[in-house]
């Protein structure tokens, strides 16, 4: 029986010394740089990269990444740094074109006195305006895919605007460019609304707080301002009267009146002059 103890005993002790053999193998394979599977990491293009290498250039990791790089894109550290185990390099995507964009110029007021005679009792349009076009070319810089510059490059008038002309008698005074000016012109930010129930609430009945029925040529006044009452010329619109109050019209802010919708939409929000007529 001892005879035959040895071998199994044998075979088990070389058995046992596999194992170890084994586990040290294996161990020594998981710490041989460039097998972690930390590796280099790449962050390009909303996501990440690994690259299995010990070592290497910042070109060689990216080579085996394969990302190509574009005329504008940005890396860091630099191409030709050196980089290992563990470091993180980062591809920023830069991108640069050209947006064309075309704006219409608001036709200016101009105040002229009349030819002959005492001319209008209240300043009177004699010709009618129209707006400008003006083209901008920008260059706009993107960096992974997000506009982070926008300079403008150039600037066209591709049609002068028309001004507006208006008739006033010599008591209107005049600025050294023929705009009205005085003490009864104010610069506001107009806005516009309609009689409906979208601009003035469900309860909305179309008549304004004097009693006038809303609409093209009724204008809602911050009081303490303009009186009511006011009959006004307010350029780009024309004439009005001051018949309206609102909770959001305080101080240098008037609301003009449409008949539609779609016409105060039209209108959208400027700064305008306010003559005050009397």
């Amino acid at each position: 029986m001892l005879t035959g103890y040895r071998p199994l005993r044998h075979l088990l002790q070389h058995r046992l010394l596999s194992s170890i053999a084994l586990a040290g193998a294996v161990f020594s394979l998981s710490a041989v740089p460039g097998r972690s599977a930390g590796g280099i990491r790449v962050v390009v293009d909303g996501g990440e990269r690994i690259v299995e290498r010990s070592a290497g250039t910042v070109a060689e990791v990216l080579s085996a990444a394969k990302v190509t790089l574009h005329e504008h894109d940005q890396v860091t550290p630099a191409a030709g740094a050196a980089v290992r185990e563990g470091d993180v390099i980062r591809v920023v995507r830069v991108e640069e074109r050209e947006v064309v964009v075309e704006e219409k110029v608001p036709a200016p007021t101009v105040v002229r006195p009349p030819s002959t005679g005492r001319g209008p009792y209240h300043p009177t349009v004699t010709t009618g305006g129209k707006p400008g076009l003006l083209r901008r070319t920008f260059r706009v810089v993107s960096r992974d895919g997000v506009d982070a510059q926008k300079t403008l490059v150039r600037e066209e008038v591709i049609r002068a605007p028309v001004p507006v002309v208006v008739t006033a008698r010599s008591g209107f005074a005049l600025g050294s460019r023929g705009v009205y000016t005085g003490r009864r012109v104010f610069v506001m930010v107009a806005t516009a609304y309609d009689p409906g129930p979208g601009s003035c609430g469900k309860s909305a009945d179309g008549i304004t707080c004097n009693g006038k029925r809303a609409g093209y040529g009724v204008a809602a006044v911050d009081p303490t301002i303009i009186p009511l009452g006011s009959k006004l010329y307010i350029e780009g619109y024309g004439y009005a009267i001051a018949a309206d109050v609102g909770g959001a019209i305080k101080g240098y802010r008037i609301d003009l009146g449409y008949n539609s919708r779609g016409g105060a939409f039209q209108w959208g929000r400027r700064t305008v002059r306010v003559l005050v007529l009397d």
